[in-house]
Formats: structure tokens, C-alpha cells, sequence
């Protein structure tokens, strides 16, 4: 019976490809989250803030950050985690005021999203020690 090795790290196209599967699962479960608050409520669609179909590329990410041990993981997502959320803002704040908070909050969560992964992507590579199974 053949043995499996040590798991193949992960790209940064995978990386990227995951944090946007997370991400569109999180968009779809939103929708249909407001959707059945929309109808017994009468308000509007598109009122729920959309950072919340972001959450979920946290899992994808919080994956990664157990793969790596040492310290400089931490320095590396803290670093990472602002300059992504600071990115996330930015669009929120730069889009329409018109335009719905779902659509804004959601460009702004895809947008960190999409922030962090490449420089987790690096900083993990060159400062973590990738753990061993």
C-alpha cells in the first residue's frame, strides 16, 4: 500500500481561484438570505451589507494561516489583513452612494479578498515554515 506525501503547496492561482469559490458561495447564500427577508418585510433588496459574502474566504485563509507555524505567520496575515481591508474600504467608500449596499459592501469584501491572497501568497512563502505532515 502506496503512502501519500506531503500535500503539494498551494499556488496562487489555487489560492486565488478558492478565496473567489468562497466567495461567490458567500454572495449566493446572501442573496438568498435577503431575498427571504425581502418578501414577508417589503423593504427593498439589496439593504444587507455585502462584506458578509466575504466571510466565508476567511475559512480559505485561516487553512492557510494552520499550514504554516512560526512567528512571522502572524506579522505576515496582520500585515496582510490591513493592507486588504484598507483596499476593501477604499472601494466602498470610492463607489455611488446610490448604489445598493450589498452590490458596494460585496465589491469592497471580494476586493480585501483579493488583496490578501496574493500577499499572504508571498509573505507565507518567503517568511513561513510550511508544517509537515
Amino acid at each position: 500500500m502506496a503512502q501519500a506525501g506531503p500535500a503539494e503547496p498551494m499556488g496562487l492561482g489555487q489560492l486565488v481561484g478558492t478565496a473567489l469559490a468562497y466567495f461567490v458561495m458567500g454572495a449566493v447564500v446572501l442573496v438568498v438570505i435577503d431575498l427571504l427577508f425581502v418578501f414577508p418585510s417589503g423593504r427593498p433588496f439589496g439593504e444587507t451589507s455585502g462584506w458578509i459574502a466575504a466571510l466565508p474566504t476567511v475559512w480559505a485563509f485561516s487553512e492557510q494561516f494552520r499550514r504554516y507555524r512560526g512567528a512571522a505567520r502572524w506579522g505576515v496575515m496582520l500585515v496582510g489583513f490591513l493592507l486588504g481591508l484598507g483596499a476593501g474600504l477604499a472601494v466602498g467608500v470610492l463607489l455611488p452612494p446610490t448604489w445598493a449596499p450589498m452590490l458596494t459592501g460585496g465589491l469592497a469584501g471580494l476586493t480585501a479578498a483579493l488583496v490578501y491572497a496574493p500577499l499572504w501568497y508571498a509573505g507565507a512563502r518567503t517568511f513561513g515554515e510550511e508544517r509537515v505532515a
